[in-house]
């Protein structure tokens, strides 16, 4: 037990060095201020993950090659990164070597996605891992690669379990999450007035069932009115720019539903430079460092924080298990969590 311990510890505080987190000579605020800037990644171990994960587990090889991909390029995605950062240093210190293959487009792209996979699975890799950007268009791709005989997991925010996929690793109530942010949004507001719906990535299928939860809380409010919903294609400026129009079209606008990390950045900032922070009450997905200092200043409402860590750290012990030829849950749920103004530095000072 003190061994795993010690090894989870020591994998943190690799991935920690490599962030650049221990901050020398009183320049830990400027360092923060300019990560902000930048879109910080997210590299600690979140109080979410699990810490009575069991990994004990002895693989069989020395050497193993995963793939992944995954929707877009994004700092969400480099939460889940820093958890399989984490778990490969540890199977190092196994005598373990995993070496892994994580990319994926600048936009969301499903062909791209289709083409990754069915290159990947003529590379010799161990097991592919999808985060699935389009269903219709990723599940064929994700069909052929298995009936090739390559094992695929699904991990992040999407299962396809009808393709015979391996296990998927994730979050598996993202309508739980839309439904979460929606009555906490609606309630605030006194179950009344305008609201509005950013809505990410067309065909994404975790922004599809956030919104789909968005639609659903906000019909039993029947004194709330879903004045316009747009999509912003996980782009902050994008989002910037629909909720600047908004202010100036629905001056009474009274709330702002966000279904993904990006756009409760870009609302809150139109929302606080038209001097209307804390009064349009926003709800939004995740934990970018500008989305907790907006929840800290008040311009946030809540925040649903998803286990990012977790799904990237587990996806990695599921595999190497499962390419041994060992038992793995077919699902890993990570979970999620509302996070209010009152836990906003918690985060920071955890995360950051």
């Amino acid at each position: 037990m003190k061994k795993r311990v010690m090894s989870l510890l020591l994998a943190v505080m690799m991935v920690l060095a490599l962030a650049g987190c221990a901050d020398a000579g009183g320049k830990k605020e400027e360092k923060k201020e300019a990560k902000a800037k930048q879109g910080q990644e997210v590299t600690g171990k979140t109080d979410l993950a699990d810490q009575d994960f069991d990994t004990s587990y002895q693989p069989k090889d020395k050497e193993y090659n995963i793939y992944a991909t995954y929707k877009l390029v994004h700092n969400w995605y480099d939460a889940i990164e820093a958890g399989i950062k984490a778990a490969v240093a540890e199977f190092e210190e196994k005598g373990v070597k995993v070496e892994y293959v994580y990319e994926a487009p600048v936009e969301p792209d499903a062909i791209d996605q289709v083409n990754k996979i069915e290159t990947a699975a003529g590379q010799g890799y161990d097991l592919i891992a999808v985060d699935v950007t389009q269903v219709d268009t990723t599940e064929a791709a994700v069909k052929d690669a298995i009936e090739a005989g390559v094992p695929v997991a699904l991990f992040a925010s999407s299962d396809l379990p009808n393709t015979g996929r391996s296990f998927f690793v994730g979050n598996t109530d993202n309508y739980g999450d839309g439904e979460a942010l929606a009555e906490a949004v609606c309630e605030k507001m006194g179950g009344k007035g305008q609201i509005a719906l950013l809505a990410g990535t067309i065909g994404a299928p975790s922004h599809e069932e956030r919104l789909e939860a968005f639609h659903d809380v906000c019909a039993k409010y029947p004194d709330i009115e879903i004045v316009d919903e747009q999509r912003d294609n996980d782009f902050i400026e994008k989002a910037i720019e629909i909720t600047e129009a908004w202010m100036q079209t629905y001056p009474e606008l009274g709330g702002i539903l966000c279904n993904n990390m990006s756009n409760p950045i870009g609302a809150c900032q139109a929302v606080k430079d038209a001097g209307r922070g804390g009064e349009v009450v926003i709800g939004g997905m995740d934990h970018d460092l500008r989305s907790f200092n907006y929840l800290k200043d008040g311009t946030l409402y809540v925040a649903q924080v998803q286990n990012c860590y977790d799904m990237g750290y587990k996806l990695v012990y599921n595999a190497i298990k499962y390419i041994d030829g060992e038992e793995v849950d077919e699902i890993t749920d990570v979970g999620s969590t509302s996070v209010y103004q009152d836990e906003a530095e918690k985060y920071i000072d955890l995360l950051y």
